[in-house]
């Protein structure tokens, strides 16, 4: 805080005599005649102090309400995140069905609808159907509501339709046109296309000629009733673009190398069922996928298997196993792999910023709140390194599974049997509750920086199986309990508000 100093005026001289005070004076102020000079000064500078006083206290208040503001928006745009609760059960607050068709995460559009050719904003407070534009058959359209943590917000929604003739509509959050695009020009026979990062689509296609330097190879195939050796002939390579939906400008273009599939057959060999149940399998070559999911560009096919970043930065060698590979709130991408688990955590061009044994746990939720470690199960103890430099920080005997919530002061892990708030600083047990999960598994974490809302759901498709339960996050005593909710749907949170979304279905709960 900035401190303001006042300058005093120098005294001017003052020729009036000052008569002493009488014993006994009154303490209060009396109009008893013009000011004096003196008087006039003194006054000045308290009323120049009380205006500087009164304008640094609206600063103050100004800039906290600014930094709530700011609080509140990385709030609900971390992943889990919701606007703030009550300590009151939630309900279903609006539901909204519509058979046939299928809702998605559309950035700056929120959550969208999917229906017979157009494309219709959900309101997240009503429940209505906001804007809604025609675009065309076969629609594809945003990312699937599971990944809504990992979109851009500011993003406009990109829209593939069409099967022959693919064309490309990007459009603002309120259903503006922003941009249109035939692919014509882009696609080749066999290539994939998919909505990009940032306005953009991404394509692969295959380019070329079969690769010398991979032979064909012979890969094992496992039948119904028996194994078979199957030859895989020697394949080609892929290049993929990441295309401005608007402009038909190429942003970037990489090519992926053929590599030998080995004892892994991965998307070479193509399965089939014939009239009678019986099982039978061709080799195809130039299997090819595209999607962009997670913030990350995955292509998969047949010896193409590959991560890029929406930069264009590759994040995986070809032919690499690995489990997967996402970007994390601290910056950068971690990727878990190999049979003995090991993390990796990536820098933003790709390169290994540290390595650790020990698999990375996603927080399921987060407040918005940088996050001062990385934890990691390892051996049935719980590691937390510096997400700077892979340094360990501390370890716990807890054999975490999840991380449901890592706020600002507390991280809160899960067993089958114990849920724990640790410091994350220092890893010191702040509460523990038995998890009391039973016959359900964990299946979503949300928190409003005051609360954990955690889902549990029963495995065996029952229809009311789901549970809702609330703790507060500073104590871990338990705020409530909501059972017999619906199956029929996953939970995920968008712009702050904890939706249910199913095949064609959408509730809100608050």
């Amino acid at each position: 805080m900035r401190t303001m100093e006042f300058e005093e005026e120098p005294a001017e001289a003052d020729e009036t005599p000052v008569e002493p005070e009488e014993s006994g004076a009154s303490g209060t102020f009396e109009d008893t005649g013009p000011a004096q000079a003196g008087d006039r000064r003194l006054r000045r500078r308290w009323i120049a102090a009380g205006t500087a006083l009164a304008v640094i206290s609206a600063g103050l208040t100004l800039g906290g309400e600014i930094e709530d503001r700011r609080a509140a928006d990385r709030l609900v745009a971390a992943p889990g995140g919701l606007s703030p609760w009550g300590a009151e059960p939630p309900h279903e607050l609006w539901s909204l069905d519509a058979p046939g068709g299928r809702l998605v995460s559309g950035g700056a559009a929120g959550l969208v609808l999917l229906d017979r050719g157009t494309v219709s904003r959900v309101d997240l407070v009503t429940g209505d159907l906001g804007w809604s534009r025609e675009v065309g058959t076969d629609l594809e359209c945003g990312t699937d509501v599971g990944w809504q943590a990992a979109v851009d917000q500011d993003d406009p929604i990109v829209c593939l339709s069409g099967t022959d003739d693919r064309e490309v509509t990007v459009l603002d959050g309120d259903g503006n046109v922003l941009g249109e695009l035939s692919l014509d020009d882009f696609l080749s026979t066999g290539a994939d296309v998919a909505p990009g990062p940032a306005g953009s689509v991404v394509l692969a296609e295959r380019v070329g000629e079969p690769s010398d330097a991979a032979p064909e190879t012979t890969v094992s195939v496992q039948t119904t009733d028996s194994s078979e050796d199957v030859v895989v002939p020697a394949g080609r390579g892929v290049q993929v673009s990441v295309v401005d939906a608007s402009t038909g400008d190429v942003r970037w273009e990489r090519e992926v190398d053929f590599v030998l599939p080995g004892d892994a057959v991965g998307d070479c060999i193509v399965f089939s069922n014939d009239e009678e149940g019986g099982e039978s399998h061709t080799v195809d070559v130039e299997s090819l996928t595209v999607r962009y999911t997670g913030g990350v560009v995955q292509v998969s096919g047949c010896g193409v298997r590959s991560l890029f970043s929406a930069d264009g930065v590759q994040l995986q060698a070809p032919g690499d196993a690995s489990i997967g590979v996402f970007p994390v709130t601290s910056g950068g991408f971690v990727s878990i792999a190999g049979y003995v688990e090991t993390t990796n955590a990536l820098k933003d061009d790709g390169t290994v910023r540290w390595k650790s044994p020990g698999r990375y746990l996603y927080p399921g939720s987060t407040d918005g709140s940088a996050l001062e470690v990385s934890l990691l199960a390892s051996d049935g103890r719980l590691v937390a390194v510096d997400p700077r430099d892979g340094r360990q920080l501390w370890t716990a005997d807890i054999p975490a599974e999840q991380v449901l919530v890592q706020a600002g002061e507390q991280v809160v892990v899960t067993s089958y049997l114990y849920r724990r708030a640790l410091d994350p600083i220092t890893g010191q047990t702040l509460w523990e509750t038995e998890a009391g999960y039973g016959d359900r598994f964990p299946a979503g974490s949300f928190t409003d920086g005051r609360w954990l809302v955690e889902v549990a759901m029963r495995g065996d498709q029952s229809t009311d199986g789901t549970r809702l339960t609330a703790h507060d996050l500073r104590t871990g005593q338990e705020a409530w309990v909501v059972d017999g909710v619906s199956d029929l749907g996953r939970f995920a949170a968008i712009d702050g508000a904890l939706l249910q979304v199913g095949e064609g279905t959408v509730s809100r709960w608050g």
